[in-house]
């Protein structure tokens, strides 16, 4: 499908503000340090999540390939880590594994109190889509609980995931 004049234009500009921005960082390292470059571009690339037709429930995601990549893990990691509840995985209706990028920093660092919340609303209901659209839950006027979680605020969502969680049951 081709773009149209405005789509190509905009979508010239954030290529040159991205390329602006990444000049700027990289002003005074020595890039031979880095390793091959192709594979630096490669990591670069798999940090950016991808927006996806899920995107206005959970976000934009991570499909396994570009998670592994980026967090420069195996596959065999990656299911360790959903095992433990410590990454939400999603399941497409078509067979897609993806990962909400909400639970991850700009670092790769998981979500902390994650694992701890996910035990709370599974005692409600035992499905991770309803679990990712909880925590990227936007309220007017009000932070999602993964951004809350993010700050610290562990205890208050845990009380609120408890507290969902016991009326999805009574429901």
């Amino acid at each position: 499908m081709a773009l149209s004049v405005h789509e190509r234009d905009e979508a010239s500009e954030i290529e040159e503000r991205l390329l602006t921005l990444l000049r700027a960082e990289l002003r005074g390292r020595d890039l031979k340090a880095v390793g091959p470059l192709d594979a630096v571009v490669t990591r670069m690339v798999a940090s950016i999540p991808e927006a996806s037709r899920w995107s206005q429930t959970v976000g934009p995601v991570y499909t396994t390939r570009g998670l592994s990549k980026w967090l420069g893990i195996s596959r065999q990691a990656i299911h360790q880590f959903v095992q433990q509840k410590s990454i939400l995985r999603l399941t497409t209706a078509d067979g897609v594994a993806v990962y909400p990028a909400f639970q991850f920093d700009d670092s790769g660092r998981r979500l902390p109190g994650l694992r701890e919340v996910v035990a709370a609303l599974a005692s409600g209901v035992d499905d991770a889509w309803t679990w990712a659209a909880w925590l990227n839950a936007q309220l007017p006027g009000q932070s999602t609980m993964a951004q809350r979680l993010r700050s610290g605020d562990l205890a208050a969502v845990l009380a609120e995931a408890r507290a969902d969680a016991q009326s999805w049951i009574a429901a």
